[in-house]
């Protein structure tokens, strides 16, 4: 019998209705071993990925790593070679600081080590510039505060020059100080400070914890000074002066504590002594110039000698153009001739060096009524 023979149709039949067992059991085995090394291949993936984990858990932790995660070193700097920085002041006017060199640390962002730093700046409207260097120094960003340091100079369009070793410039408010010795030439005379201060647009210089002075006589210009024994406030004899402190602002010069004004042979002493000089403008600059002395006015424990005369009082003014002397208070006075005398009021004449009593005036060389005597060397 002929084996029987199933058709086309008959076949898509059968494997529609799940018969033809033989193809679908060789697909069902197939995609099982495909699956498998599917599964293989993930836990192979994390088996690697855990390694790489644990490794770099290990170089982290174990130091001998050669990468660098630290963070970084605040000695770490940035170097600027030619720097210039500007900036304005609270009135307006410009500044500039340059330097040879300029380093910023991570340390201190905010500020800059300056090497050979140089500060222009302007005073006052339609004033020249006036500059000041140093060998190192350092500059805030944020403050507009710089710190000058060795060798420092100072020089200002009115002729001013200043040398010191430490300054703090405040750019913004025009005022500089210092706590070191400072040393000064300028309208003013010489003047010397064991600290100082310069503020009013850089006008007002003030010298402080025991200053010095000489003020010495110009060409076209006459000062206090005591060229004779018996004459006070004229010629042309130096003046020196020493105070704990001193405060120039143009034509006044205030000094305070321990007042000492040595001229010649002659010398004044008080607590606190105003210097009255007249004022000039500079022509070609426009800045001021210091002229002759007018007046002087010096208060508490006033004290005025010469090799033959000894007045103390309260207080003493000294009227350059009237060439008086006028010392009130309880005035004393001691001659080396032997001659004393007390009185509320004295006027001594430095051009006739005679002194004149009133107001009730006892001694030797008083009588009632007014008593005019003549200073003899």
């Amino acid at each position: 019998m002929n084996s029987e023979v199933i058709s086309s149709g008959e076949h898509e039949i059968s494997e529609a209705l799940g018969l033809w067992e033989p193809k679908r059991t060789l697909t069902l085995e197939a995609a099982r071993k495909h699956s498998k090394r599917i599964k293989g291949l993930q836990w192979l993936l994390m088996a690697v990925s855990g390694g790489l984990l644990a490794y770099l858990a290990y170089e982290l932790t174990s130091g001998n790593s050669s990468s660098v995660f630290d963070a970084p070193s605040p000695t770490e700097s940035v170097k600027m070679v030619s720097p210039r920085y500007s900036g304005r002041t609270e009135s307006g006017q410009p500044y500039y600081l340059t330097a040879e060199t300029a380093i910023r640390t991570l340390a201190n962002r905010s500020e800059v080590a300056l090497k050979n730093p140089v500060l222009e700046f302007i005073r006052d409207t339609g004033a020249a510039p006036s500059f000041i260097v140093a060998e190192t120094g350092t500059y805030n960003d944020i403050s507009k505060v710089l710190n000058l340091e060795i060798a420092v100079d100072l020089t200002t369009d009115d002729g001013n020059n200043c040398k010191t070793n430490q300054a703090r410039i405040f750019t913004r408010e025009q005022r500089i100080e210092g706590d070191d010795r400072i040393v000064c030439n300028g309208n003013f005379g010489d003047a010397n400070g064991n600290a100082f201060e310069i503020k009013d647009k850089y006008k007002t210089f003030i010298f402080k914890n025991g200053m010095d002075a000489i003020i010495q006589k110009e060409t076209t210009d006459t000062v206090i000074t005591s060229p004779r024994k018996g004459q006070a406030f004229g010629g042309d004899t130096p003046i020196n002066v020493t105070a704990d402190q001193a405060t120039y602002m143009g034509g006044l010069t205030v000094l305070s504590g321990n007042v000492d004004v040595k001229q010649g042979l002659n010398r004044t002493k008080s607590n606190e002594m105003d210097i009255f000089r007249t004022e000039a403008g500079d022509d070609e600059k426009g800045s001021l110039k210091l002229g002759k002395i007018r007046r002087i006015d010096a208060k508490g424990n006033f004290r005025y000698t010469t090799p033959d005369t000894d007045v103390t009082g309260d207080r003493g003014v000294y009227q350059s153009q009237k060439e008086i002397m006028t010392i009130t208070g309880k005035v004393k006075v001691k001659q080396s001739s032997g001659n004393t005398a007390e009185t509320n009021k004295l006027i001594y004449n430095v051009k006739t060096e005679s002194i004149r009593f009133t107001d009730n005036c006892k001694g030797g060389s008083c009588t009632a009524g007014r008593q005019r005597i003549t200073i003899r060397p």
